[in-house]
C-alpha cells in the first residue's frame, strides 16, 4: 500500500492520524535558578556528610534488665560496657560473637567467650554473664546472633521485653535494626554505640578506616532495610540463611 493510498484509506474511514512525535515545552532553570540549585545540593551534601556517621552510630539506650554485648568490639569499648553496667546494674549480660579467625591464636575460640572473659576479669559479676557464641552460618552474623539470644531467653523463660545492646561506632544502627527484626515489634530494644579511636564521627572522611566503615555500614543498612530476607520464625532459613530441601 502506497503512502497516498494509506492517507485516502485513513480519511475515508475517519480514523485518527497516528502521531509519533509532537512538540513539547521544556522548563529549564535560569542561570540564577541553576546557581541556587547547585548551592542547595552542595549544602545538603555537606550536611549529610557531617551527620551520616552520627546517624549510623545510634545512641538510644533504655532502662532494661538485660544487656547484650557484641563480642567483637574493642577492649576500649568493653571498658565502656563496664562503666555502663555499674550505672545500669543489669541482671543479665550476654556476650555474642562467632569464631575468632586470626593468625595469633588465643585460648578463646569465639568473640563471645573472649568478651565474657574480659568482663569477668575486670570486675563484673561473674554469675550475671552468659556467653552465647554464634555458629558458622550463611546467615547474616548479627542477625543470627540475635536469633541465638532470642531463643536462649525463651528457653530460660525470661519474660522481659526490654533489652539493651552495646555495639561500637557506625555498626550500631544496623545492629539495632537486625535485632528488632529477630525479636519483633513487641520488644523494646535500646542501643549504645561505643567510641572508636580509628576515626571521629565528625571527620570520618579524613581517614581511610573511617571512610570504609561509614560507606560499608551505609550500604549494609540500606540492604537490611530493603533487601534482607530473615526467613520464617524458627525456620531453617532464619538460622542458616539457606532453604532446606
Amino acid at each position: 500500500m502506497t503512502n497516498i493510498t494509506t492517507i485516502i484509506y485513513w480519511k475515508r474511514y475517519n480514523m485518527p492520524p497516528i502521531k509519533l512525535i509532537k512538540k513539547q515545552h521544556i522548563w529549564l532553570p535560569t542561570p540564577l535558578g541553576l546557581i541556587i540549585a547547585i548551592l542547595i545540593f552542595l549544602l545538603s551534601s555537606i550536611f549529610i556528610l557531617k551527620n551520616l556517621a552520627h546517624y549510623l552510630a545510634q545512641q538510644q539506650s533504655i532502662n532494661a534488665p538485660i544487656l547484650i554485648v557484641e563480642g567483637w568490639i574493642s577492649d576500649l569499648a568493653l571498658k565502656e560496657v563496664i562503666k555502663h553496667d555499674k550505672a545500669a546494674d543489669y541482671k543479665i549480660i550476654i556476650t555474642t560473637g562467632g569464631l575468632i579467625k586470626t593468625r595469633n591464636p588465643t585460648k578463646y575460640k569465639t568473640y563471645a567467650d573472649l568478651a565474657a572473659a574480659y568482663l569477668r576479669n575486670n570486675g563484673l559479676n561473674t554469675s550475671n554473664i552468659k556467653s552465647l557464641p554464634t555458629p558458622e552460618s550463611a546467615q547474616n552474623r548479627t542477625f543470627l546472633s540475635a536469633v541465638i539470644v532470642r531463643d536462649w531467653l525463651q528457653k530460660q523463660n525470661i519474660k522481659t521485653k526490654q533489652i539493651n545492646i552495646y555495639s561500637q561506632g557506625v555498626h550500631a544502627r544496623r545492629t539495632k535494626a537486625l535485632y528488632q527484626m529477630a525479636f519483633g515489634d513487641q520488644y523494646n530494644i535500646g542501643i549504645n554505640a561505643a567510641k572508636t579511636i580509628e576515626y571521629t564521627l565528625d571527620n570520618w572522611w579524613k581517614s581511610s578506616t573511617g571512610a570504609k566503615a561509614v560507606i560499608t555500614e551505609t550500604i549494609g543498612l540500606i540492604w537490611v532495610k530493603c533487601c534482607f530476607y530473615l526467613g520464617e520464625y524458627q525456620s531453617h532459613q532464619e538460622k542458616w540463611g539457606l532453604y532446606q530441601h
